[in-house]
């Protein structure tokens, strides 16, 4: 006892510290979650306005250093003087006075303006440097640089490119100079600037910690300005998901690797005015270490929480634990068996309520106990008769799908159902042709048979149970047929106290009724029901398959009577007017017409329509179409060949076969092409005797139009009164003498494929 009020209070104390550790576990993780989503947001608008912040720095950088070069351009004393030193020759002492005057001037503008690298005047033809800041570019063309052929049309501001000169990321701002007296293009002020400023620009990092960093990238994935931790590795351009994403014109935030591979939260946006990338980044591990911090925090007060909660719980459990060890050692004896053990109620609360109600339920136990033996085996029964059902009805699904026959297969669904079900009497009766009687015809029981052999045979939708599911098309269920008011008292059948009558039904058409008789009364459960309903379902369907398959096999029949009755008599017409065709085929390969009588040999097998082996090594083979034997082919084996084998005579009766086919198809050709033939010269007579709408015409023209095409000797056609009529030997018919070749016959029909054998 002492051991079990431990283990159970062990139990309680254990679960609680269980579920307190997982609440330990969750709120700090669920609290770092939270905090690092709230840190996330707060790092992405700090990087979004450190972005928006260099973006406005960059532009106003920009815009200082173009209004520097455009002031200079305007300024009077720099124009006239440019002016001069564009226009007059190089020899003469203005151009001298204005060179000197301008070199000093950009000299000092360039130790002034820290963020201009080199300042240079170009011609307005030819794009030539006439004076620099840096003197060995003097005299070089650059006509074909962007910052050239755009600034002489306006100030231009040439973003971040390779400079061709220096190979280094360059920017250019560039503005014409005019002449002060015409205001013609004189040539053009240009200004490379220096991009160590803009470096100090975008690296200032205030608000972005210690990993944090801005950087620009040009669209071809090279760093313009200068990155914190990027070596010469990074020389030739970089990707990272941010860069890529910017660079493709799109502006946004995310977690990702930067250039060094360091998970960093980042913003990027593509700056279109510069063409450049601008991206700020900072590390995941500086941006949520905040977050880990608090949630270790959380999780030792959480620790500290749940130990002293444990204490707590375990005198708790104590308390608990006494009645509920009471209540376990009455239900030892009742899983031993011994129902008489109560269970002391020692309280009124809820563990009260529980020994109440486990007395409660050990009475009922005991109760139940008595009458489970009685319902177990009822169950069982139950479980069997529904087995037997299920085999049925897969018995039956067997038999519709592999009997053809009708007859045996209604007979063979009552004997089934009858067995299987123990019902002493199925019937099917099936509606005749025309609509309106169910003859019986099929059934299992003597009475049954007695029905069937008389014809039995009922009116649709009127007497009994059978007549009323015929006519309502609906099932019929009577589970004591002395109450049933369609019930009709049949005296082949009196022991009949149960009935029930279900529709054959195939594509919405009534084809008959499934009838079940019982000796009992009550004798159809729900189940009984449902699996009869399926039964008859397929029996339905079963009976249209069969239908259908007779109709069509009939019509198949038909056709192939029909079909071949015409063959017949076409091959019948052909060897009448060519009874000799045939072809001899001889060792060489020399081929000829077949002459002479017929065998006794080649006609026997003719007859026969066997395969015959004669000397010689010779046998014949008949070849038929549609059962009839055309002919025969006679085959003989050279001296030395020895005899003919199975396999070679079987594959002469395959050749044989196909030789027949082969016939058959010329033979349809050749009446074809007879058919095409006749249609044809009916057209050509009929359209030249309607050439005309003159009596005498139409009938000179059908005498020399049928003359021609029949290649008669002679054509008389004539008007006059009828045969009974006329006078003794008179004609009104017109009297046409034989022609000397059948002008019907098509040509080459009588040229059948080649042979290997004769013809009959």
């Amino acid at each position: 006892m002492k051991l079990r009020t431990r283990s159970l209070v062990a139990r309680i104390v254990g679960y609680f510290l269980l579920l307190s550790l997982i609440a330990t576990t969750i709120v700090p993780v669920a609290s770092f979650f939270l905090a690092r989503q709230a840190l996330q947001r707060s790092v992405f608008e700090r990087l979004e306005v450190a972005a928006t912040l260099k973006e406005n720095e960059l532009n106003r950088w920009v815009e200082d250093n173009q209004a520097d070069i455009l002031f200079i351009a305007q300024s009077p004393e720099f124009s006239s003087q440019a002016w001069r030193l564009l226009t007059v020759s190089e020899t003469s002492p203005e151009y001298r006075v204005a060179y000197s005057a301008l070199s000093n001037y950009l000299a000092s503008l360039l130790g002034n303006k820290t963020n201009l690298l080199e300042v240079f005047i170009m011609t307005a033809k030819g794009g030539q440097v006439v004076l620099s800041t840096d003197k060995t570019r003097e005299g070089d063309y650059r006509a074909t640089d962007t910052y050239y052929t755009q600034g002489r049309l306006g100030t231009y501001v040439q973003n971040v490119y390779t400079s061709p000169v220096t190979g280094k990321p360059t920017m250019t701002i560039s503005t014409p100079l005019f002449d002060p007296t015409t205001n013609s293009l004189a040539g053009v002020l240009a200004a490379h600037l220096n991009l160590e400023r803009l470096d100090s620009i975008i690296l200032e990092r205030a608000g972005l910690g210690e990993t944090g960093e801005t950087y620009l990238v040009s669209q071809y994935g090279s760093f313009v300005s200068e990155a914190r931790f990027a070596g010469e590795e990074f020389a030739r351009g970089v990707h990272t998901e941010g860069i890529d994403q910017a660079l493709e014109g799109m502006d946004g935030f995310g977690t990702y690797e930067n250039y060094q591979g360091t998970p960093v939260l980042g913003v990027y946006r593509w700056l279109d005015e510069r063409s450049l990338a601008l991206v700020a980044e900072i590390s995941q591990e500086e941006a949520y270490a905040p977050a880990a911090r608090l949630a270790g925090t959380i999780f030792l007060l959480s620790l500290v929480s749940a130990g002293l909660l444990a204490g707590g719980a375990y005198l708790v459990a104590r308390q608990i634990a006494r009645p509920i060890l009471a209540i376990n050692e009455v239900a030892g004896y009742v899983a031993k068996g011994d129902l008489s053990h109560q269970a002391v109620v020692l309280t009124q609360d809820e563990i009260g309520t529980l020994a109440t109600t486990f007395n409660e339920m050990t009475r009922q136990l005991r109760e139940q106990l008595a009458g489970l033996e009685e319902r177990v085996g009822e169950r069982t029964r139950e479980l069997q008769r529904r087995a037997v059902q299920l085999q049925a009805a897969a018995e039956v699904g067997s038999a519709v799908a592999s009997v053809r026959d009708l007859s045996r297969l209604l007979q063979d669904v009552t004997h089934l159902i009858s067995e299987r079900f123990g019902y002493y009497h199925v019937g099917i009766f099936l509606i005749d042709e025309s609509g309106t009687e169910a003859v019986l015809r099929a059934a299992n029981s003597p009475g049954g048979l007695q029905m069937l052999a008389r014809g039995h045979r009922l009116k649709v939708g009127q007497k009994g149970i059978v007549g009323y599911v015929t006519g309502q098309q609906k099932p019929r269920i009577a589970m004591d047929v002395g109450q049933d008011a369609v019930y009709f008292d049949n005296p082949d059948l009196p022991e009949t106290r149960s009935e029930m009558a279900l529709p054959l039904v195939a594509g919405g058409q009534l084809l008959g009724v499934l009838d079940v008789q019982s000796k009992e009364e009550m004798a159809f459960s729900q189940e009984d029901i449902e699996t009869l309903q399926v039964l008859a379902d397929q029996v339905a369907v079963a009976i249209e398959n069969a239908n259908l398959f007779s109709e069509t096999q009939a019509a198949l029949d038909a056709s192939r009577r029909a079909y071949g009755e015409i063959s017949r008599q076409a091959w019948g017409k052909i060897l009448a007017v060519r009874p000799d065709l045939g072809y001899l085929c001889d060792r060489r390969g020399r081929t000829k017409p077949a002459s002479g009588k017929w065998s006794g040999e080649l006609a026997a097998a003719q007859t026969s329509g066997r395969v015959t082996q004669v000397e010689d090594r010779t046998v014949i083979v008949p070849f038929k179409v549609h059962g009839q034997t055309l002919g025969v082919a006679r085959l003989r084996k050279p001296e030395d060949a020895g005899e003919w084998t199975k396999k070679e005579i079987d594959l002469m009766e395959s050749l044989a076969s196909n030789l027949g086919e082969s016939l058959e198809s010329a033979q349809l050709y050749n009446d074809s092409q007879r058919r095409a033939v006749r249609e044809q010269l009916v057209g050509e007579v009929t359209s030249a005797m309607r050439e005309s709408l003159d009596v005498d015409t139409v009938l000179r023209t059908a005498a020399q139009q049928i003359r021609r095409a029949l290649n008669l000797a002679t054509v008389e056609v004539r008007l006059g009164a009828s045969v009974s009529e006329a006078a003794p030997g008179d004609e009104s018919s017109g009297e046409v003498s034989e022609p000397t070749q059948d002008p019907m016959t098509a040509p080459g029909e009588a040229d059948l494929p080649e042979a290997d054998g004769r013809l009959a």
